[in-house]
């Protein structure tokens, strides 16, 4: 067997790690499935810069320790390769994180509709607020174990934390190959986004209580809001 038979693609698609392939005009030529993650959140032009900026002065590879931070997502290395002035190439290496472990009352856990309790919560909001309420889910979803009265208040307090008049734009997606651990059990992850301009800071400290008492991960930034959810199967 010699490499040719190799499904190198294959291995790339696979790879955990983001892997971006540009032209020399910052266009994209390839990415691998994690990279379509990572564009999720970051912007191709400024990975194309951040690989030119980077690339060895010679064909060949280099490898710098730098820190980067998309959202929840954030990394510790990167790699800039690249033996044709036509493309060069960036990879990106996941900052460990530490599976930090939650435990939960399972006394007050009780099977819930998480649509149908964010559907609540928004009609809350449209109560007292002006701004529009843009909301992408997955209908589908089937119920989970949550504490429903806390996580009410969690997704009230979300609401909340966009001014009155924003346009507000709501999305709730399982996500794959992400998990919570529960008293020794992994969970896999929930994740509702809430996206709008401004958005006050003042509640966050409450809402990580919230979150934690839920076993959830909240991740705060200028313009959003990321809650990732156990999802407990009920």
């Amino acid at each position: 067997m010699n490499t040719a038979s190799i499904d190198f693609r294959f291995l790339a698609e696979s790879d955990g790690s983001p892997l971006l392939v540009f032209n020399h005009k910052g266009h994209i030529l390839y990415l691998n499935d994690a990279a379509e993650i990572l564009l999720g959140y970051a912007d191709h032009k400024e990975l194309f810069q951040i690989a030119l900026t980077h690339a060895p002065r010679d064909f060949g590879t280099q490898t710098v320790m730098m820190e980067l931070h998309y959202h929840q997502l954030q990394f510790y290395a990167i790699t800039v390769a690249y033996n044709s002035e036509e493309w060069v190439s960036i990879r990106l290496y996941y900052r460990p994180r530490i599976a930090e472990e939650h435990k939960l009352d399972s006394s007050h856990l009780r099977e819930t509709d998480l649509n149908l309790l964010l559907d609540m919560a928004i009609g809350f909001y449209q109560v007292k607020n002006r701004g529009k309420v843009r909301l992408m889910t997955d209908r589908d979803l089937p119920t989970f174990l949550t504490d429903q009265n806390t996580a009410s208040r969690l997704l009230r307090k979300a609401l909340e934390s966009f001014t009155s008049d924003a346009t507000l734009e709501i999305s709730l997606r399982m996500v794959p190959g992400e998990y919570i651990l529960i008293d020794g059990k992994r969970h896999p992850v929930l994740r509702l986004t809430f996206r709008g301009v401004p958005r006050r800071r003042h509640d966050d400290r409450t809402m990580e209580e919230l979150a934690e008492s839920i076993g959830a991960a909240p991740y705060f930034e200028e313009d959003e809001l990321i809650l990732d959810l156990p999802f407990i199967r009920a």
